[in-house]
């Protein structure tokens, strides 16, 4: 037998794994995208916005959920004098406020309102697109403007993941390639972004914290570490203005959410979970891990850090409801593997099958024989993502890995060379 045989043999076996588990065919299928004529690029974009725009209007026309309640009246309360943050639980800090009010105060009728929220929401959803697209990832863009899972949260549920997480992302790509130069105004505008990315609602609340840990000059980091807490720091304080200061900041940063901690029901014994839930373990569980998993990732640039960041944060959330699916789902177009495609899949047929959410025909008629109980749905969708951000944080190693791998041996030619 041929000597290359075995090493043959084990190269298949390592493209059929990278192929079942890394979606390595993803990748080349984005490079081969990226390949096309620029022409050809801006059709396949364009189709793919006017679609996913097309899709959010309907979307938006559906009947609206509690989130949109709340929207009404908080921007009716703010319009009436009265405190939204007492009167009816408004946990986030002003901006969103503002310009829900300011909605309100155009909007002729709830119709109008609701449109006017959609379109805002659209036109982030478009920009992280065209963030994505900036980066290099078109077929990321595409998969994320047109997957069921932006569609609902946008257009039906109306939340403001789409605003936060965009604001984040330019703020990063502006930071792309920046670490050993000088600070400028460009890493002041990214950094003041990065802040208003948390002053609408914090996604990214300790994002700041993986910049301080990334490596490069102090002085940019100190900068990057600060800035966006001082800006959301402001946003707190000018809500003082109008309203109780204890009762803003209790809303704001005592709000614990639906509180299921996915992680600690999916990890811990059944008989310990309630308790550790109870004495609020999962806050400073997703603290530690969140901070402690910056190091796997400090070496990339920070837009793929924020990627990672996002994928990161709701792996260890201490509480998950529909919006949150948004938060990681440009880092799945980018990153898409076995766990991901899962989890997207399983997303999908949950909210675009829910008689309250898309209600898609199909869909609707799958979904109450897979998604039986949505109190327990994100804990059935934990471990496939858990595999995904496993694969991922894998898959970035080797690349790490292969990266060093040829930088050593192009300066081993150069030495034989010389």
């Amino acid at each position: 037998m041929s000597s290359s045989a075995p090493a043959d043999a084990a190269s298949r076996r390592n493209s059929l794994l990278g192929s079942l588990v890394f979606f390595d065919w993803w990748i080349r299928l984005q490079q081969r995208v990226a390949g096309l004529t620029s022409t050809q690029r801006r059709s396949v974009l364009g189709i793919a916005i006017a679609l996913g725009v097309a899709a959010r209007m309907w979307a938006q026309s559906l009947p609206g959920n509690w989130d949109f309640g709340q929207w009404v009246n908080v921007s009716n309360a703010a319009l009436a004098g009265v405190d939204p943050y007492a009167t009816y639980g408004y946990n986030y800090p002003p901006p969103w406020l503002a310009v829900l009010t300011g909605f309100q105060a155009a909007a002729t009728d709830e119709t109008q309102f609701r449109l006017m929220i959609a379109i805002l929401l659209t036109l982030t959803d478009v920009g992280i697109c065209l963030l994505l697209v900036r980066r290099g990832y078109l077929l990321a863009g595409v998969l994320f403007i047109l997957s069921p899972i932006s569609i609902a949260i946008s257009g039906q549920h109306q939340q403001v993941e789409s605003i936060a997480l965009f604001l984040a992302f330019a703020g990063a790509l502006m930071l792309s390639g920046r670490s050993q130069r000088p600070i400028s105004g460009v890493d002041w505008v990214a950094a003041l972004l990065i802040g208003l990315s948390l002053a609408f609602k914090p996604v990214f609340l300790l994002f700041p914290l993986w910049l301080l840990i990334r490596r490069g000059p102090l002085a940019r980091r100190l900068l990057l570490g600060a800035v966006p807490f001082a800006v959301l720091g402001a946003s707190v304080l000018a809500a003082f203005l109008a309203y109780p200061p204890a009762e803003v900041i209790q809303r704001i940063f005592g709000h614990g959410g639906t509180n299921n901690a996915p992680l600690i029901n999916a990890l811990v014994p059944n008989q310990l979970a309630p308790w550790v839930i109870e004495v609020g373990g999962p806050k400073v569980i997703f603290v530690v891990l969140l901070v402690l998993s910056a190091w796997l990732f400090r070496n990339l640039d920070v837009f793929e850090m924020s990627l990672a960041y996002t994928v990161s944060a709701v792996l260890f959330a201490w509480a998950m409801a529909n919006q949150y699916l948004l938060t990681p789902m440009a880092a799945v177009a980018v990153y898409l593997n076995i766990g991901f495609v899962v989890w997207l899949l399983l997303s999908t047929i949950y909210l675009g099958g829910a008689a309250d959410i898309l209600n898609i025909w199909g869909l609707r008629e799958i979904q109450p024989h897979i998604m039986l109980d949505w109190t327990k749905v994100f804990q059935d969708l934990f471990p496939w993502f858990l595999i995904g951000w496993v694969v991922m944080v894998i898959g970035m190693l080797k690349h790490r890995v292969n990266q060093d791998q040829n930088g050593a041996s192009r300066m081993r030619s150069h030495d034989v060379a010389d």
